[in-house]
């Protein structure tokens, strides 16, 4: 159900959004805040509110240390096919995973926290290449700022997809137990929910406009409208995904959830308690959409579907492009996102291509017959031979 907030609350709201100044923001949250009734109905409600006064709070102090001088941020630019963060507690194997499977050659040491900044590498994947990233490590309050948590955290909330790391020599549950709980605080979520809602406000006197694939549950286009008319939302663009309540447009009006494809590595399973740890966690595990892989980066075993692992959890294909009249095809593949259409990847290539687009001929597994003539809503699959007139 909908939280049915007091008018004011709702105007107050309508300044937040208005708001550009940091502190003035944080101010009328916490204005905010006092105006919602506390009851069960407001609980999520009020802690994402909360959780987003703590994130600029966050940002109010690294500015400030910014302009003391003070060491830059963990951004690193995206490359390859796919960004990965490898994220987990002290002296899991972070730095072992990613110079096993990688080209880069970061510091290996049994001593934690070796690893003091981001370090990326490249994985070849077939003839695919995804980046990976060792994050320094997670601890137990670094969604509160401890140990550069909100940094990594960052760095993670910015990925295409994460890679959780833990130690089957130990509590391979209570490390994952707690690094899952710092990403939630954060609002990074490791699996899909059932719906997603994206409000984009727009220019005045274009209205409510929904897109998407999504279905609504239990709610009208009527009552959308009428629930963003009462947060002073009169023109919007509401992108929803999977199955969508209108508490869940509600609630993307407060929280700032990011969902990041996730696969759980459970390292040192040649250890002596691997085997108990390893039944331990997949038993937990049980009936969450979250692969778990077993390895050990002393003997590499394992490893060699990591990179299989990551193509799937990130649902992307391989088109690859031919001209028209040549029968050369290319060797590098372009990796666009499952079931994107003819006129995706036509985008992607050129802006002629796409604007003057008229026809496409196909080969591969999505084609009916090798070089069938499609339109531009042709669903593409992994492996596909697209050729583009315009």
């Amino acid at each position: 159900m909908v939280t049915n907030l007091p008018a004011e609350a709702k105007v107050k709201w309508a300044e937040v959004v208005a708001c550009r100044s940091t502190p003035e923001k944080i101010r009328l949250m916490r204005e905010f805040i006092s105006l919602v009734p506390k009851h069960k109905g407001t609980s999520k409600l009020l802690a994402n509110v909360k959780r987003r006064i703590a994130e600029l709070e966050r940002e109010l102090e690294k500015s400030k240390a910014r302009r003391k001088g003070s060491r830059a941020g963990f951004a690193i630019p995206k490359e390859g096919a796919g960004q990965i963060v490898i994220i987990g507690p002290p002296n899991v194997g972070k730095s072992s995973l990613l110079a096993s499977v990688t080209n880069a050659s970061p510091e290996i040491s049994p001593l934690p926290f070796t690893t003091q900044k981001p370090t990326p590498g490249i994985l070849q994947y077939e003839d695919v290449q995804f980046q990976l990233i060792e994050a320094p490590a997670i601890v137990e309050g670094a969604s509160e700022g401890r140990m550069e948590g909100t940094q990594v955290l960052s760095l993670a909330r910015n990925a295409d997809g994460l890679i959780i790391m833990v130690d089957l020599s130990e509590n391979a549950l209570e490390q994952f137990a707690m690094i899952s709980s710092e990403l939630e605080k954060t609002g990074i979520l490791i699996e899909k929910p059932e719906g997603e809602v994206e409000v984009s406000r727009r220019a005045y006197g274009v209205g409510i406009q929904i897109i998407g694939g999504g279905t609504l549950v239990d709610c009208t286009y009527e009552e959308i409208k009428r629930l963003l008319n009462s947060y002073r939302i009169t023109s919007a663009l509401v992108k929803i995904s999977g199955k969508v309540k209108l508490d869940d447009i509600e609630d993307s009006l407060f929280s700032s959830n990011v969902y990041k494809p996730t696969i759980i590595v459970a390292n040192k399973s040649d250890s002596p308690s691997a085997e108990i740890n390893f039944k331990i966690l997949k038993g937990a595990l049980r009936g969450r959409n979250l692969p778990l892989m077993a390895v050990s980066c002393l003997n590499n075993a394992g490893l060699e579907k990591l990179g299989e692992n990551i193509f799937r959890m990130l649902e992307v294909i391989r088109v690859y492009t031919k001209e028209p009249s040549s029968k050369k095809t290319s060797e590098k593949p372009l990796v666009v996102k499952s079931r994107a259409s003819v006129l995706d990847v036509a985008k992607k290539l050129h802006s002629e291509m796409y604007k003057g687009f008229k026809y496409a001929r196909i080969w591969g597994p999505s084609a009916k017959y090798p070089g069938e003539k499609v339109g531009s809503g042709h669903a593409l699959m992994d492996g596909d031979i697209v050729e583009i007139h315009y």
